[in-house]
C-alpha cells in the first residue's frame, strides 16, 4: 500500500518560494438528477488537487498585490483588529465566560525571529491557550505523528507579506482558507497599564515592550512550545475562520478535527464494546499506516481521575511492545498535567532496568503533557476511543447529498424517510458513511433538533431479513454513522436510513433571540448555512433568497448589465398559454364526448357561438340551478344564442322518459377530481383538476405536472425520471406532508462510499412522498 502521505506528497511539495504552480485538474461536468458525475468514483486526491491549486492562485494574487502597494496583507474577511467582535464571538456571546484578548499584533511584532516551522511540526510543540478547543489541538497533536502531514496542510505562504493559505476538508470536499498573520495577545499596551503597573518597568515603555510583549507566551490562544515557531496559532486561526469565529471552535470531538485535517472518516467506540482486545492492540500498533487514535473519559464521572481530566480530549501518539509489556504513549494538548498512575513519571515501576529503556519507549520525564500507560490500564481508565480511517491515493470516493424531510415529531421511529441506491462495479474494500452536514459554522441557527442516524444495507431485491450490512452504533447524537467492509461485492444495493431526534431548544428559539442578534453577524451565519446546504442535489435556492452569494468566478471584466443579459439568455421560459387544448380525458372518454356533442345540437350551437365570439345570454337568475343540473327530478333547458326570449320549464311528468341535457362542461367537470394543495409546475394551475403526475426523482423539488401538460408537452420533463400517476383524492392526500406550522423536520444527509482500486460506485437517492408507506396489520398465519 502506498504511504499514507503519498497523496499529500503528490499534491503539495515542501514550500519553496517562487516555484512553479501545478496545473489545476479540470472538474467533470454536472448533471441535473441522480448523483452528480463528479461525485462518482472520485479519487480521494482529485478535489485536494483542485483546492490546493485554487488556494495557491489566491495567495499568489495577494502577494503580487501587496508588493505593488508596499503593504502587508490584512484579511478583510477575518480582521482580528478591525472586526474583533465578529472574529471572536458568535451570535450568542457570553462575554463573562468568553475570551477577552488584550491586543492584536503581527507575528513579526510578537517574535524576534519568527519561522513557520522549526524542525517540523511535533506533538511536543503544542500548548493550549485561553480557548476551550482541546479537541482540535488534540487532533493536531495526533496528526503530527504522521510525519510531514501538518507541513502540507498549509499549502502556500509568504511570511514577509503575512499571508497563509490552508486547506481543510468539510462535508464532501476540500475548502481553502486564506488568513493574515495578525494574532490575539494577552498583554495590553503600555498606555493601558495602571500607574503602579507602569512603575514595575520604571515607567520605561521601551523596556515593557521588549520584555512583556515579546515571545510565544504573550499569545492569547494556542502557541508552540518551540520559541519563534508560528505554525500552530496560525493553523488554529485558519480553523476558526473556517467555522466563522473563535467561539465556534469551543468544545467538540477530536475525530471531527482529524476529518477536517486529513479528509478521513472517524468513529467513536466505547472501550467496553471492544470484543477482542488483542485485535484492537494490533490496530494500535498499525497506527500511522491508515489509522489515527484519540481517547477520552466520560464527563459524567469525577472531574479528575488519577491526573486525567474528564470531558477532555487526549492524543494517542504510539503503541509499543517493550520487554514483554504493552505500552500506549499519550499526550495532553495542554502540554502539562499527566497521568499519575502506574508508569507515570517517577513512579515505582521505573526500576534501573526500565530507566535504561526510556529511549526505546520514546519517552522522557518532565511535565510536558506526554505520558505512558500500560495497555491494561489504558483499557480500564478510558471510556471512549476515537478511531480515524485515513484514505491514501488508491481510494475513490462517491457521494450524494439530499435535503430530507422527516415526519412530524412525535412520530414512529422507523425507516421510510429516505433511501439510497448504489451500484458497485467490482469487489473492493469499502467504507460506507451516512452523515449530516457539519453545522459548526451555523450552529446557532441549525434548528431545535439533534439528529441521530443509523442505516441498513440490502442487496437489491433481498428480503428485509437478509441485510448485507448495517451501521455500527456507538453514541447517540453524533453527526454520522458508518460501516466498514473488508469486501463489498460488485452489484446493486439499497440503503435504508432511520432518523431519530430530540429537542434541544425551544421551538421559538429563533424568534426569541432574533432581536438580540447582531444583524451583520447573522447575515454571514445564514450565508454559511445556505452554502453548506447547497451541496444537496435537491437544494432549493429560492428558500434562501439573498443569503446565497453569487459565484466569485461570475464577476470579471463585464459590467452588471452585460452579466444580467447573459444570465437571462440562459433561462428557457416555460410555455403557459391558456389557448392550448385540454387533453385531460382519456381516448375512450374523448370518443364518448364527441358522441354527446353530435347528439346535442343545442350544446354544439352554444359551443360554436362561444368559439366565434358571439354573446351568450346570462341566466335570468330566477332559477338557482346551473345549466344542465338536475334538481328534484327537474332538468333546466336553455335556448340557443339566437332565441329572443327564455321559456320557463313545465313540471315534468315522472312517467315521461324525456332525455336529460348535459353540457360538455358539466361532463368534463364531473369526470375530474380536484386535488387541493397541489400546483402544476408547467401551467401553474392550482389546484390541479383530474389526473396528474408526481416526479419521484430526488433532484426534483416537488415536481407536479397535470395530465393536460403531460400530453401537450411530453418532452418538458426528463424522460428518465419515474413519474407517479395520481388519480383519486385519497392518493393526493397521501402525498401531503402534513407538517405542523413551526416544526423543524428537515435535515441534510450525505452518503459517502469509499472503495479501493478500480471499483466505482454510482449512487441514487429517494425521498418519502407523503404517507404512501404506512402501517398495515399483518395477516395471521
Amino acid at each position: 500500500m502506498p504511504s499514507i502521505l503519498s497523496y499529500f506528497d503528490r499534491v503539495v511539495t515542501p514550500e519553496i518560494q517562487g516555484q512553479d504552480k501545478p496545473p489545476e485538474p479540470k472538474p467533470t461536468s454536472k448533471v441535473k438528477f441522480e448523483q452528480q458525475k463528479e461525485r462518482a468514483g472520485l479519487l480521494c486526491t482529485a478535489e485536494l488537487e483542485i483546492a490546493t491549486a485554487r488556494c495557491r492562485r489566491k495567495v499568489e494574487a495577494i502577494i503580487k498585490d501587496c508588493r505593488a502597494r508596499n503593504c502587508r496583507f490584512r484579511d478583510i474577511e477575518f480582521d482580528l483588529e478591525g472586526d474583533k467582535e465578529r472574529c471572536l464571538y458568535g451570535l450568542n456571546p457570553d462575554y463573562g465566560n468568553l475570551p477577552a484578548p488584550a491586543d492584536v499584533l503581527r507575528v513579526t511584532q510578537i517574535f524576534e525571529e519568527p519561522e513557520f516551522f522549526i524542525d517540523g511540526a511535533s506533538s511536543s510543540d503544542i500548548a493550549q491557550g485561553s480557548l476551550g478547543d482541546c479537541w482540535f489541538l488534540s487532533a493536531v497533536s495526533t496528526v503530527t505523528t504522521m510525519k510531514g502531514l501538518i507541513n502540507r496542510i498549509c499549502v502556500h505562504r509568504d511570511e514577509r507579506i503575512g499571508v497563509y493559505g490552508f486547506v481543510f476538508y468539510r462535508d464532501s470536499g476540500w475548502v481553502d482558507v486564506i488568513i493574515d498573520d495578525l494574532l490575539y495577545t494577552r498583554i495590553p499596551k503600555y498606555e493601558e497599564l495602571w500607574g503602579d503597573q507602569q512603575n514595575l518597568y520604571h515607567d520605561d515603555k521601551e523596556k515593557y515592550e521588549a520584555r512583556a510583549r515579546i515571545g510565544g507566551k504573550t499569545l492569547y490562544f494556542s502557541r508552540s512550545k518551540t520559541e519563534n515557531e508560528t505554525w500552530l496559532p496560525l493553523l488554529e486561526k485558519a480553523y476558526a475562520k473556517l467555522n466563522g469565529d473563535y467561539q465556534a471552535i469551543i468544545g467538540g470531538f477530536d475525530a471531527e478535527a482529524i476529518e477536517a485535517l486529513t479528509g478521513g472518516i472517524s468513529t467513536l467506540t466505547p472501550i467496553k464494546d471492544i470484543l477482542d482486545i488483542d485485535i484492537f492492540w494490533e490496530e494500535l500498533l498499525n497506527k500511522d499506516k491508515d489509522r489515527l487514535f484519540g481517547c477520552a473519559i466520560d464527563g459524567s464521572r469525577a472531574n479528575e481521575i488519577t491526573g486525567l481530566y474528564t470531558s477532555h480530549a487526549y492524543s494517542v501518539l504510539e503503541a509499543l511492545e517493550v520487554n514483554g509489556k504493552r505500552f500506549v504513549r499519550i499526550r495532553n494538548p495542554w502540554g502539562q498535567s499527566e497521568w499519575k498512575g502506574p508508569w507515570s513519571d517517577g513512579s515505582r515501576e521505573w526500576t534501573a532496568e526500565w530507566l535504561k529503556r526510556l529511549p526505546e519507549l520514546n519517552h522522557k520525564f518532565g511535565d510536558d503533557g506526554e505520558f505512558l500507560m500500560e495497555y491494561k490500564d489504558f483499557l480500564r481508565t478510558w471510556t471512549t476511543v476515537e478511531r480515524s480511517r485515513i484514505f491514501d491515493a488508491d481510494w475513490k470516493l462517491s457521494s450524494m447529498w439530499l435535503n430530507v424531510t422527516s415526519r412530524t415529531y412525535p412520530c414512529a421511529w422507523s425507516f421510510g424517510d429516505v433511501s439510497f441506491t448504489f451500484s458497485v462495479t467490482e469487489n473492493s474494500p469499502a467504507t460506507i458513511v451516512l452523515s449530516q452536514l457539519n453545522s459548526r459554522c451555523f450552529e446557532e441557527i441549525s434548528g431545535y433538533n439533534d439528529w441521530s442516524l443509523d442505516f441498513v444495507v440490502y442487496r437489491k431485491g433481498a428480503s428485509s431479513e437478509e441485510h448485507y450490512t448495517r451501521s455500527y452504533h456507538n453514541w447517540f447524537w453524533q453527526r454520522g454513522a458508518s460501516a466498514e467492509l473488508e469486501n463489498l461485492e460488485a452489484g446493486d444495493y439499497v440503503l435504508h436510513a432511520r432518523l431519530d431526534r430530540r429537542h434541544r431548544r425551544n421551538k421559538t428559539y429563533y424568534q426569541d433571540a432574533l432581536d438580540s442578534w447582531n444583524v451583520r453577524k447573522l447575515s454571514k451565519v445564514w450565508t454559511q448555512a445556505a452554502i453548506s446546504k447547497s451541496i444537496a442535489i435537491n437544494f432549493d435556492p429560492e428558500a434562501y433568497g439573498d443569503y446565497l452569494p453569487a459565484p466569485e468566478d461570475l464577476f470579471g471584466g463585464e459590467d452588471l448589465t452585460s452579466l444580467e443579459e447573459k444570465q437571462l439568455a440562459l433561462e428557457v421560459p416555460q410555455p403557459t398559454t391558456a389557448s392550448e387544448s385540454n387533453p385531460a380525458l382519456s381516448v375512450g372518454d374523448a370518443s364518448k364526448l364527441e358522441a354527446v356533442k353530435s347528439e346535442d345540437p343545442v350544446t354544439n350551437g352554444k359551443a360554436k357561438a362561444t368559439e366565434e365570439g358571439a354573446k351568450v345570454p346570462e341566466h335570468d337568475g330566477k332559477h338557482e340551478d346551473k345549466p344542465g343540473a338536475i334538481t328534484n327530478g327537474t332538468a333546466t333547458k336553455h335556448t340557443t344564442a339566437n332565441d329572443e326570449t327564455e321559456k320557463k320549464d313545465e313540471p315534468r311528468d315522472e312517467k315521461e322518459d324525456k332525455p336529460i341535457v348535459v353540457t360538455v362542461a358539466d361532463l368534463d367537470k364531473t369526470s375530474k377530481v380536484v386535488h387541493e394543495g397541489f400546483t402544476c409546475k408547467e401551467c401553474k394551475t392550482s389546484p390541479i383538476e383530474g389526473p396528474w403526475y408526481r416526479c419521484l426523482n430526488s433532484a426534483c423539488l416537488s415536481y407536479n405536472i397535470c395530465e393536460k401538460c403531460m400530453k401537450s408537452k411530453p418532452n418538458t420533463h426528463d424522460k428518465t425520471h419515474k413519474l407517479l400517476l395520481i388519480q383519486t383524492e385519497e392518493d393526493s392526500k397521501k402525498l401531503k406532508e402534513q407538517l405542523k406550522e413551526g416544526d423543524d423536520n428537515g435535515v441534510t444527509l450525505g452518503l459517502r462510499i469509499y472503495t479501493k482500486g478500480g471499483a466505482v460506485v454510482t449512487i441514487g437517492g429517494q425521498l418519502r412522498h407523503g404517507n404512501i408507506l404506512s402501517w398495515k396489520r399483518k395477516d395471521k398465519p
